[in-house]
């Protein structure tokens, strides 16, 4: 399946890039709040870029785990 732009409907799409800040762009999640940094678990984010209008979507590299993190910080796991 080839991906397309959803703002200009390019196929030049550049997928997986990095999404950095300093050391990484990332979700993060605290799996037991208030206990200092204990429980902390952090996401990757990849980037996919049109390489014509520069629309960019960010994805998190492990969905399965952040759900499973957001469940323990909630208290449903």
């Amino acid at each position: 399946m080839k991906k397309e732009c959803p703002s200009c409907r390019s196929t030049r799409i550049i997928p997986n890039a990095d999404a950095v800040e300093s050391d990484s762009l990332s979700i993060r999640i605290y799996e037991r709040p208030g206990v200092s940094l204990k429980g902390v678990r952090h996401y990757p984010l990849k980037a996919w870029v049109c390489a014509d209008c520069g629309f960019t979507q960010l994805y998190v590299s492990r969905p399965q785990e952040l759900a499973q993190s957001y469940q323990r910080y909630l208290g449903r796991a």
